[in-house]
């Protein structure tokens, strides 16, 4: 919870976030308050929704990015509502050591749909596919993953932090976009086979996104090739 940049902000966001299509609803609210910490709160609320439901993360960073992009989006001085939104989410994709996080009490650590690295991982990987925000925070969190140390409580988890965001978007991680933290495919699937040869990963589930991952990356990376299910594979639904 923040603090509230108009009344009843968090609220509001959060039911705009529920609808079936936020973005009418969230142009309304930012016409009416077109302020800096406005859109703050819509990042902290857009965050908090997909790590509420992850299974609805695809559609919900289609709608801020097409908030962004909207005509209609309000002005803020010199910047676009597209650029804010791209320096708040900068400011939030892993700005934690993992193991000394600044979450406090929200940091989960158990590896499962709750924990808070994967959530991190899911949330950037979206950022990278939707163009919302681009960081060398979440170039280097992948790095973490395909050279994690084997044997360490939580390798797996970045490990699997970092196909999360192949899956998502590895197609980019092989273009001048990545800066120094572009590398050759067939350099990332070599990494991935190393931890896999490893017993790195051991949830079943996650052994089969870590294959996933291995085969996008043995294939080059195709934009084509990129995946929207990634979480699902994860954490299939029990129902």
């Amino acid at each position: 919870m923040s603090d509230e940049a108009f009344p009843n902000a968090e609220q509001l966001f959060q039911q705009a976030f529920a609808a079936a299509d936020p973005v009418p609803l969230l142009l309304q609210l930012l016409k009416q308050h077109p302020t800096y910490p406005a859109v703050r709160e819509l990042v902290i609320d857009y965050t908090e929704a997909v790590e509420e439901d992850p299974s609805r993360g695809q559609s919900l960073a289609s709608a801020l990015a097409r908030l962004g992009d909207s005509p209609d989006a309000p002005t803020f001085g010199m910047e676009t509502l597209s650029s804010l939104i791209d320096r708040e989410l900068a400011d939030q994709h892993f700005k934690f050591f993992y193991g000394n996080s600044v979450y406090g009490n929200s940091e989960v650590k158990e590896y499962g749909p709750k924990n808070t690295y994967l959530l991190d991982s899911l949330l950037s990987g979206l950022s990278l596919k939707h163009g919302l925000t681009s960081t060398s925070d979440q170039y280097a969190a992948i790095d973490e993953g395909l050279d994690a140390p084997h044997g360490l409580d939580n390798s797996e988890v970045l490990v699997v932090g970092a196909c999360i965001q192949l899956l998502l978007h590895g197609s980019e991680t092989v273009t001048e976009t990545a800066g120094t933290y572009r590398k050759p495919a067939e350099v990332i699937a070599l990494k991935l086979k190393a931890q896999e040869v490893a017993g790195t990963v051991k949830d079943p589930h996650a052994i089969q996104v870590l294959e996933l991952t291995i085969s996008h990356a043995e294939t080059g990376f195709k934009p084509e090739n990129d995946r929207d299910d990634a979480w699902a594979l994860l954490f299939p639904s029990k129902s």
